[in-house]
């Protein structure tokens, strides 16, 4: 094993392990010192983030951010009132499902509903405008599927390199890793959670028939031993044998023809978007019609396919198997000129694949664990297209992206202040909490990432390192957790960072600061650091009027929409043309939100919601 090799911690050659001692040049030595003595050289020298159009670059921080640094490590208590961020984009024509069929990236609107990688409808709750000019990326597949995003979208993505388990990676800090052995995968979101419909055909039938039917015709064709099984199933009309062959069988059900008509399918094979995201029994019954007509497997195995010379029902196919959480493939071949397409995949058990016994007494449950995931082969820059970018309001943050329903996903400054404490300070405690456990280890993965990209002789050596929390051989910690009552009782921490308090529920506010802010908050060097975007007359809001008021200690930082580069009335005008006027308040303007009442307007004596402060100045003028 190299002398390298054996430095790292567990393998990895970006962290060294502890007790490996290094011998520092006389400028290192002096770099060391600077560092430790000025947080911003430290930030604008060694800290890496990844830019939008320059791949991964040095930290250069806004005036409002070197505002934050100065006052994250001069005072014990600050906080930080913040405008919506920039989001991380896919390109317009990106596949979206939704739960009435297929949308795209470019037609979606806030309001509307699509699928978590939990499979639960998520709503979306912002979009931003339509983007321009950035560094876009094919991101492509082991399935064969491919995504364009741009530089800045943020993936959920892991690798069985990676010991700590799951990152948040933009495509770009992706790219280092995808030409390793052990490839980075996404993990196959959960069945979607359709609802039962009302379908005007059966889905079991409507799949024998896209299977082995008729295209211009209600007839399908089956073998005899197979009919009698159909017989139990369906409601057939009519039957008759083949006179060439007496083991082939054509049957009809009732209304058959009129109602593919009514369905648009007659002469037109496809599987109505009604289907794809109709209730899971009822996409069962669809595989199972399609997979017991045209589907066949490898005996005493788990592997199963799906012959059709019609590409757009495999395809389609592929979405309703991604929408069960089954990863597939597609393949093709050439026969006297005619294309044949195939779909393959495994069975992992979770439902019947097929209906007829003979085929499904055979199939063998059990997949290998590559079956449940997206392994990343490569990503490669193509021409910039436009871009937008959507959040949903689940818990994860996590959409399905894609004809094959791939998961992607919807704080540098305060994550390169949290990385400067644990490694010139001995012995510093650190707490991030977020409303969600995944938020925070979001930040402590942004972390985990700058400290990979610095020198070894600026690291501390790693004693533990994982996405919940990291310990460095000089006794500094940093823990990861959802803010509540208990996340940090009991634990001795001489920094708490809140990130987006003003989205914790409020009984979950109340509860945290009434239980564990006064252990903090009594010692002479803790310190307490709070971001967030308003969200409500909250604690987040009261601690800021407080503050401003001069009845507690906070210093305050209030970062305005126009403070970040780049933005201009123009970036208004279309951000509220996407959204909404309130939205724009709340999210950009920094208002608080959800702060309205009712009140009756008396020249029309109509009822109206009107904004608390406006009513405010309503009766100072009326006074």
């Amino acid at each position: 094993m190299s002398d390298d090799r054996k430095e790292a911690y567990l393998g990895n050659m970006n962290l060294k392990r502890s007790g490996v001692e290094v011998e520092y040049t006389q400028e290192e030595m002096q770099e060391y010192i600077k560092c430790a003595q000025d947080p911003l050289y430290f930030f604008e020298n060694y800290i890496k983030i990844v830019n939008v159009d320059k791949g991964l670059i040095l930290f250069e921080p806004y005036d409002f951010q070197k505002e934050i640094i100065d006052l994250s490590v001069k005072e014990r208590f600050v906080i930080c009132k913040l405008p919506r961020q920039s989001g991380k984009a896919l390109t317009l024509d990106t596949p979206i499902l939704t739960p009435n069929g297929w949308s795209s990236m470019g037609d979606l609107k806030v309001g509307d509903k699509i699928y978590g990688k939990d499979g639960k409808e998520a709503n979306v709750s912002f979009i931003t405008e339509t983007m321009y000019n950035h560094k876009v990326y094919e991101v492509v597949f082991d399935n064969g599927d491919i995504i364009k995003a741009d530089a800045e979208h943020l993936w959920e993505v892991n690798s069985t390199n990676w010991t700590a388990g799951k990152r948040v990676l933009t495509t770009e800090e992706i790219i280092q890793y995808v030409n390793h052995t052990n490839k980075p995968f996404i993990e196959l979101n959960d069945s979607i959670e359709g609802e039962y419909k009302n379908l005007p055909m059966d889905p079991y039938l409507l799949g024998l028939w896209l299977g082995d039917g008729d295209t211009k015709g209600a007839r399908i064709t089956s073998h005899k031993d197979d009919f009698e099984f159909y017989r139990s199933q369906l409601n057939i009309d009519k039957w008759f044998h083949d006179k060439r062959n007496l083991n082939v069988v054509y049957f009809k059900t009732e209304g058959g023809q009129s109602l593919l008509k009514e369905m648009n399918l007659y002469g037109n094979k496809h599987i109505p978007d009604e289907y794809l995201t109709a209730s899971k029994e009822q996409r069962i019954a669809l595989i199972q019609g399609l997979m017991d007509s045209d589907g066949s497997l490898k005996p005493n195995t788990s592997s199963c396919e799906f012959y059709n010379k019609n590409e757009g029902l495999c395809d389609q196919l592929r979405t309703l198997l991604s929408s069960m959480g089954i990863k597939s493939r597609k393949r093709y071949k050439s026969i006297d000129g005619i294309y044949y397409f195939t779909v393959s995949f495994s069975y992992d058990g979770s439902f019947p694949i097929f209906r007829l016994e003979r085929k499904n007494s055979l199939l063998k449950k059990g997949t290998h664990k590559k079956s449940k995931r997206y392994f990343i082969h490569n990503i490669r820059e193509i021409e910039s297209e436009p871009v937008r970018c959507l959040q949903v309001d689940n818990k994860d943050h996590l959409f399905l992206a894609g004809t094959t329903l791939i998961p992607t996903h919807n704080t540098t400054t305060i994550a390169a202040v949290l990385l400067w404490y644990v490694l010139f300070t001995e012995s510093f405690s650190i707490a991030i909490l977020a409303n969600k456990m995944q938020q925070s280890r979001e930040i402590l993965s942004r972390i985990q990432l700058a400290y990979e990209h610095l020198p070894k002789w600026l690291q501390q050596g790693v004693i533990e390192w994982n996405k919940g929390n990291i310990e460095l051989e000089n006794g500094s910690k940093i823990l990861a957790s959802a803010t509540s009552s208990s996340a940090v009782r009991g634990g001795s921490f001489n920094l708490i960072y809140m990130d987006e308090l003003a989205f914790v529920s409020p009984n979950i506010q109340e509860e945290f600061f009434a239980s564990v802010y006064p252990t903090i908050s009594s010692g002479k060097t803790s310190k307490i650091l709070i971001t967030s975007t308003p969200n409500g007359l909250d604690m987040f809001y009261r601690i800021w009027s407080d503050s401003e008021q001069g009845k507690n200690s906070y210093k305050r930082v209030e970062v305005n929409w126009w403070d970040v580069p780049g933005r201009d009335e123009k970036f208004k005008e279309e951000t509220i043309a996407n959204t909404s006027e309130e939205q724009w308040r709340v999210e950009f303007e920094c208002v608080a939100g959800e702060t309205m009442i009712t009140v009756r307007d008396k020249k029309t004596n109509k009822i109206k919601n009107v904004r608390i402060d406006d009513f405010m100045d309503m009766l100072s003028v009326s006074s």
